[in-house]
């Protein structure tokens, strides 16, 4: 029986012992706790208020918040290998994590969170310290100044991308093949010390792109010109990636000269810059706002490539403000310049957009363009490109120029609004290539501008060709190409092989040189062209006006061509302005157009016969000497006249050759009844009666007048020849029918066969008035039909007059005509106006205007107004002796002028830089009123010459110092002459240093300061003893004293503690906290985990918290039902903490208990224990820290059988629980009872194997 019971006991045991395993599995009833930490932890710094990594003794690992680096993932973003929403990898639909428990689902790791933690590695790799760039043969982002420049040079990186916005302080140095990509951000150079964003040394190879170009924009200020990066107010917006704020590094290339370029970058000899994609704005340098390819003259030239991205906003102050190429550069694809100016106050500048630098190289192609691009200063050259000395700039493909502008604001001129071409350089506009819109202005004076479009100084050459065109530019001269040569053979080429220019050309000029469009000739100009003298059109076509002061060879003219130049060749298609009517005469300024009218008047090659037509001569015109037909070409078959008006204007044709079989010989033929007036005439007509075998009219200006026509104010320079059968006259041939020839002249010669030969006319039956006759007449054979007026008269002849010294009469014949005051003169009478006033004959309306030298007749005559040539003269000025100086023409006449040229001086006359004569009056000495001074003497001196008056020495005044001494410069003391006011200085020795014995310093070093006021020496370098403070030996809380001076300089050092005290280890108790051992600095008031001080820790982080209170008397008492006793317990808990009473989970009021010190013992009142019903009671004493339980037992009456009684359990209230340091899994039992139970357990076990050998043995 014995053993059964024991038997059950063991078992009893046993399921007691179960208990607290089940109550370990149990996770139902409580919640794990959650790690609270915001920030990463680290063995140094745990959070202290967190309930899993803040409590005593955990580790670092516990931290929910910490990760390694190799798993950390930017902040926001999923886990790579699985994306928010997705399974794990291999892990079943609905399948859960190993370890979860049933009904619980998979939850994302909180965003931001990161696990595993590392808790160093994590901290350094949160803050971005301490980290160098990884490197990759693919990209390495960076998002700081200092891992952007450790990509650059890191020679396994290929590719530097940038994660964020950064600013350097320091220019960034490239000598290695790397790409940038800017990825949309800002690089922005910000320092007070100029500096290049970028430099690409000789070595290095960089390429420039942008991955992010519409994501992400910037937005800027233009401020006037240099566009200012404003991401709050800007008014300018910018999309993808930016390179800002450089202006330039100094390469010091010409002779020491400080010379800042390449604000965004600088290129350097050798380098090579690729831009693909981004934008340089906002960059600044006196060469190269943007971008300089480096002018250094040695080595191997820079070269920039740019496919893509634009250089916006740039400013130079010297020369390309958004490019400064002294190597090869390229622009292709959809690369831009626009916006960039170059500008000065002061000086000559070039280059808005790009400056190409002497033999340098420039090629736009694809749809590349530079747009609104400006040179601004008093002297402007090249608003968007200009092209300097023996370099060359193509434009091809789709490539454009656009809106630049060359701006003058001084009298000195602005040249190529689009491009200027300086000396020998090439130039080639072709494909579907445009220079449009661009425009060269200057405020000061608008005359001086030159080539809206294009302006080519010296230029060796320009190839226009394909469908490229000058469009829509402006300027005062040669709004879209104003091109000259040199004096030198072969500059100033325009080959004229395609496309367009529709602005005004201006070709050549008499300071640079002349040029010549030549060339295939297709291209169009649909512009004014001016061709100077020494400029040759050889090809082209011309749809404009063109003023040909040149030469004409060739090409297609549709327009009006007038000047004084040579044309030679050429298809001329210009119809000429007017309608021919009296009201509305054609205009004539071309050959071709004279022809034209012939055709007209003469109804030959397709022209409707007009014999009346009217016409005006607007310029020379050069017929040279291609045959002519005459106008109004007379024949037995065809009897053709001009009956209309032919005005010449005062003009000449010239090169007149007339040799056919016409019965009217001359430039007209026969005129019947019209006018030709106002016309000189030049060249050759010869005839020959046997040709014909008809009587001919043979003159210099018509055939034969006749029927009323008039010949008037005409000059007859040609020679002209007849047959035996002819007329032959100077001004007509023939003069019937009471025609009139009035107010003419002929200085050509005339030569005749057998008959009716005259200076003026062959035969004359109408009127010759006022006419005069030079030239010589010639008989092959003896006449008496021969006169120096007229060969045969029957009609007037009166006021005319010729030249005496001939054997011919005024007329030779005379057959009852009338002949009147006509006369011999000689050479004199016709070159001192003799003649001139008997030609006028009182008229007010004279066409006779003055006598000049005619080179022709080498005389001098009386001559229409405009007309004369300069005289032939023999010999040097020779001095008259009275202040004048005569010279002879080889007319005779006498030049006589009055001496000029020399300056007179005090002694002497002035000498004729004419004829080398003295002439005039001494000038005398003109002494000055004031003083003149030297070091000892004044005197008064002469205004024209070195002579002196007065010459004394100086007589000084006591002197004044004018400039004190100081330390170690000497002073100055002034004296003045007290007569003429001169000045000489004397010096004041330097007073030298008073340095004072006490030390004075700053925060670094430590000198000895001057005593003496005047000391100039402001830099503390300077002064004596000046040097850094040593010695001394910083701690946490004071700095290192300087063993020379004496002061305090330096930081703490927070690793130095002087004042370190060891804090013992104190337990916790219910009534007291704890603490941990620690080591606490007075200094600085610090706390740390170890002796050496490294580890700081919080003060909090020493504490340990109070005991949770216990029942240390009273537990487990025991009353009878209704018995009246007084039940004590105590609590370990400090009276002060005290705060109520809970018997079953319900609070006690106050009168059924007292309570006293003693730690706190609370006492239930008798009256109150007789109350309570049968049972074991549980009594609380709730402390601020915690709550004391204990049990107790009120027992029924042993003689009495208890009633029931019906009872209201009390409601328990909600109790505050102590957090326990040591981790939980749902656990709420007593270790002490599982303790208890186990040696219960095992006591019971070994009792019962005793007994059981105990009766074996007693058996």
């Amino acid at each position: 029986m014995k053993k059964r019971l024991f038997s059950i006991l063991l078992a009893l045991c046993m399921v007691l012992c179960l208990v607290p395993t089940t109550a370990f599995a149990e996770s139902e009833t409580e919640e794990p706790p959650v790690c609270s930490c915001e920030t990463a932890c680290t063995a140094e710094a745990m959070n202290a208020d967190c309930p899993i990594c803040g409590v005593e003794g955990a580790l670092p690992e516990n931290c929910e918040c910490s990760e390694p680096i190799e798993n950390a993932e930017p902040e926001g973003e999923e886990n790579e290998k699985q994306p928010e929403g997705e399974k794990n990898e291999g892990q079943p639909e609905g399948e859960k994590n190993e370890g979860q428990l049933e009904g619980e689902k998979n939850e994302k790791q909180p965003e931001g969170k990161v696990s595993d933690p590392q808790p160093e590695a994590a901290l350094t790799a949160l803050s971005g310290e301490g980290e160098t760039p990884a490197a990759s043969g693919a990209v390495t982002d960076v998002s700081t100044a200092a891992d952007l420049t450790a990509a650059i040079a890191n020679p396994d990186v290929n590719t530097v991308r940038l994660t964020g916005d950064i600013s350097i302080s320091s220019t960034l140095t490239v000598n290695r093949t790397v790409t940038l990509d800017l990825n949309g951000h800002v690089l922005k150079y910000e320092s007070a010390n100029n500096g290049s964003v970028i430099v690409v040394e000789g070595s290095g190879q960089l390429t420039i792109e942008d991955s992010n170009t519409s994501n992400l924009s910037h937005k800027f200020n233009p401020n006037g010109k240099l566009w200012v990066l404003d991401e709050a107010s800007g008014t300018e917006t910018v999309t993808g990636g930016v390179i800002t704020g450089g202006t330039g590094t100094d390469i010091s290339t010409y002779g020491g000269t400080t010379w800042y370029c390449g604000g965004g970058a600088l290129i350097k000899n050798g380098g090579s810059l690729t831009m693909r994609g981004g934008n340089i704005i906002g960059c600044s340098a006196e060469c190269g706002g943007g971008v300089c390819i480096d002018s250094e003259r040695n080595g191997e030239p820079g070269q920039f490539s740019m496919s893509g991205g634009s250089i916006i906003g740039c400013v130079a102050s010297n020369s390309g403000g958004g490019v400064f190429a002294s190597g090869k550069f390229q622009m292709s694809d959809k690369a831009v310049i626009r916006s960039c100016t170059v500008e000065s106050t002061i000086q000559l500048i070039c280059g808005g957009g790009v400056y190409v630098n002497g033999s340098s190289s420039f090629e736009m192609s694809d749809t590349a363009k530079i747009e609104g691009c400006q040179a601004i200063s008093t002297s402007a050259y090249g608003g968007g490109v200009y092209v300097s000395s023996s370099s060359s700039f193509v434009m091809t493909a789709k490539a454009e120029i656009e809106g630049c502008r060359a701006i003058s604001n001084s009298a000195n001129s602005s040249k190529g609004g689009g491009v200027h071409l300086s000396n020998n350089t090439k130039f080639t506009l072709s494909g579907s290539a445009v220079i449009q819109n661009c425009t060269a202005t200057n405020s000061a004076n608008s005359g001086e501008a030159y080539g809206g479009g294009v302006s080519a100084a010296c230029v060796k050459e320009i190839t226009l060709a394909d469908s490229a065109r000058i469009v829509g530019c402006a300027a005062a001269n040669g709004s879209g190409l104003y091109i000259t040569g040199s004096q030198v053979p072969g500059y100033g080429i325009l080959h004229a092989n395609g496309g367009s220019v529709d602005g005004d050309v201006v070709l050549g000029d008499t300071e640079d040189g002349p040029s010549t469009i030549t060339g295939s000739g297709g291209t169009v100009f649909n512009g004014k062209v001016t061709v100077t003298p020494g400029s040759t059109i050889e090809s082209g076509t011309f749809n404009g006006e063109v003023t040909n002061n040149g030469t004409i060879t060739g090409g297609v003219f549709n327009n009006t061509v007038s000047g004084s130049g040579t044309i030679t060749g050429g298809t001329f298609n210009t119809p000429m302005t007017g309608s021919g009517t009296k009201n509305d005469p054609y205009q004539i300024s071309t050959a071709d157009q004279l022809k034209l009218f012939r055709d007209i008047v003469n109804g030959s090659n397709g022209q409707t016969q007009n014999r009346g037509a009217y016409a005006v001569l607007t310029a020379n015109i050069d017929l040279n000497n291609e045959p002519w037909t005459p106008i109004g070409n007379y024949t037995e078959g065809n009897q053709i006249y001009y009956e209309g008006t032919f005005d010449g204007g005062g003009y000449t044709i010239s090169g007149l050759n007339v040799t056919g079989k016409f019965r009217c010989a001359s430039l007209f033929g026969a005129v019947k009844g019209g006018t030709i007036k106002n016309l000189t005439v030049a060249g050759n007509v010869s005839h020959n009666y046997s040709s014909t075998g008809l009587d001919c009219h043979v003159g210099g200006i018509v055939g034969s007048a006749l029927d009323a026509a008039t010949i008037e104010n005409c000059s007859n320079n040609c020679s002209v020849t007849g047959g035996s059968g002819d007329f032959i006259g100077g001004i007509a041939g023939s003069n019937i029918n009471n025609a009139r020839i009035i107010d003419c002249y002929n200085v050509g010669t005339i030569t005749g066969t057998i008959i009716e030969t005259g200076g003026v006319t062959g035969f004359n039956m109408g009127t010759i008035s006022n006419c005069y006759n030079v030239g010589t007449i010639k008989m092959l054979h003896n006449s008496n039909a021969v006169g120096e007026i007229v060969g045969n008269n029957v009609g007037t002849v009166k006021n005319c007059y010729y030249l005496a010294g001939t054997n011919l009469n005024a007329v030779g014949q005379s057959n009852n005509g009338s002949i009147t005051k006509t006369e011999s003169k000689t050479a004199a009478d016709f070159a001192n106006d003799t003649v001139l006033a008997l030609l006028k004959a009182g008229r007010n309306d004279s066409p006779w205007d003055s006598c000049q030298y005619v080179a022709t007749a080498k005389i001098t005559l009386p001559v229409f107004n405009g007309q004369g040539d300069e005289h032939t003269h023999n010999g040097n000025w020779t001095s008259n002796g009275n202040g004048k100086h005569s010279r002879r023409c080889t007319c005779n006449v006498v030049e006589t002028q009055n001496c000029s040229g020399g300056t007179a001086t005090c002694t002497q006359r002035a000498t004729c830089t004419v004829c080398g004569a003295e002439y005039g009056d001494a000038l005398g000495h003109d002494f000055t009123t004031s003083w003149t001074h030297d070091d000892n003497m004044h005197w008064k001196q002469c205004s024209r010459c070195d002579e002196k008056d007065d010459v004394s020495p100086h007589t000084w005044d006591s002197g004044t110092v004018t400039t004190a001494p100081t330390c170690t410069k000497a002073g100055e003391e002034t004296y003045s002459c007290t007569k003429c006011g001169a000045t000489k200085i004397e010096p004041i020795p330097a007073t030298g240093h008073r340095w004072k014995s006490e030390w004075t310093s700053d925060a670094t070093h430590h000198w000895h300061e001057c005593a003496n006021e005047s000391c100039d020496v402001t830099d503390n370098a300077g002064k004596n003893g000046y040097a850094e403070h040593s010695g001394g030996k910083a701690t946490c809380k004071a700095q290192a004293i300087c063993e020379i001076c004496g002061d305090s300089y330096g930081s703490l050092d927070p690793n130095n503690h002087t004042d370190l005290k060891h804090i013992d280890a104190k337990a916790a108790t219910a009534a007291a906290e704890g603490n941990i051992a620690y080591w606490y600095c007075d200094g600085c008031k610090k706390y740390f985990s170890d002796a050496a001080a490294i580890k700081e820790i919080t003060k909090a982080a020493t504490v340990t918290a109070k005991l949770p209170p216990k029942i240390t008397a009273g537990d487990g008492a025991a009353v009878t039902q209704g018995e009246k006793k007084e039940l004590s317990f105590t609590s370990d808990a400090p009276f002060a903490d005290f705060v109520r009473v809970e018997l079953d989970g319900t609070a006690l009021e106050e009168k059924n208990y007292t309570k006293r010190e003693g730690s706190t013992i609370i006492t239930l009142n008798r009256d109150f224990v007789a109350t309570l019903s049968v049972g074991e009671h549980t009594l609380a004493i709730v402390s601020q820290h915690g709550t004391a339980t204990a049990k107790f037992t009120v027992k029924a009456k042993p003689t009495e059988t208890a009633t029931p009684q019906p009872t209201v359990t009390p409601q328990p209230t909600p109790t505050v629980q102590p957090v326990s340091p040591i981790l939980r899994t749902g656990d709420t039992a007593n270790p002490a009872l599982w303790f208890a139970l186990l040696i219960v357990s095992g006591g019971a076990a070994i009792g019962i194997t005793v007994a059981s050998r105990k009766k074996k043995h007693n058996k």
